[in-house]
């Protein structure tokens, strides 16, 4: 073999290697490229939630929702706006129904807005949203007494049905326990129904 056909036996095996190559397209990781559904949804309702102002927006399990008496007994016995409110005990579930008024859900979004953000507005325009995009049991828990009427006309009908949502605490739910056992220990410390109460839930299926 002369050193001419050597040389070009060389260059055609190197040829295919360098030029012919062809460019491989990364892999992309199968919980990547398979985003559960529900993962993707529950992001657009913390997205939702954190564009109207909120500070921290999480979606729990129901399970994870501490109903308790004693917090019934403490609305009864040391509230001021005892029997005042349609949004306030006894106008409310007590903890007993509403520990069976969760059941028929599956989530929460738990939301956390600013001292100076209107809860109530927030979670109501959130049921709102919530239940034009498909969640049709979506409803709202406030963090204080509805300030809607003044006075409230508890002994008729509510003049704002479409407004007017109960306190997480007026429906027996121990919120301290609830958002430690979600992770927001730093908000544990609130007191319910105060005016620096920030913490609000819309219920979905």
């Amino acid at each position: 073999m002369n050193l001419a056909l050597t040389y070009l036996m060389a260059h055609l095996i190197i040829l295919p290697q360098s030029v012919n190559k062809k460019k491989r397209k990364p892999m992309i990781p199968d919980n990547v490229k398979h985003i559960p559904k529900s993962v993707s949804s529950n992001q657009e309702l913390i997205q939702e939630a954190l564009d109207l102002g909120c500070t921290k927006a999480k979606v729990i399990l129901i399970q994870t929702i501490s109903m308790a008496h004693w917090v019934n007994l403490h609305c009864q016995f040391g509230c001021s706006q005892y029997g005042k409110l349609l949004t306030c005990p006894p106008c409310t579930p007590d903890t007993d129904e509403m520990a069976e008024i969760l059941t028929e859900y599956d989530k929460a979004l738990l939301i956390n807005a600013t001292p100076n953000a209107n809860v109530q507005e927030i979670v109501v325009h959130l049921e709102n949203s919530f239940k034009r995009k498909g969640y049709v049991k979506a409803f709202a828990l406030g963090a204080q007494p509805c300030n809607l009427c003044d006075p409230c006309t508890v002994s008729t009908f509510c003049q704002h049905p479409d407004k007017a949502r109960p306190t997480l605490q007026a429906c027996g739910i121990d919120v301290k326990t609830t958002v430690d056992k979600n992770g927001w220990t730093d908000l544990a410390q609130q007191k319910p129904c105060s005016e620096s109460h920030t913490i609000g839930m819309i219920l979905l299926n």
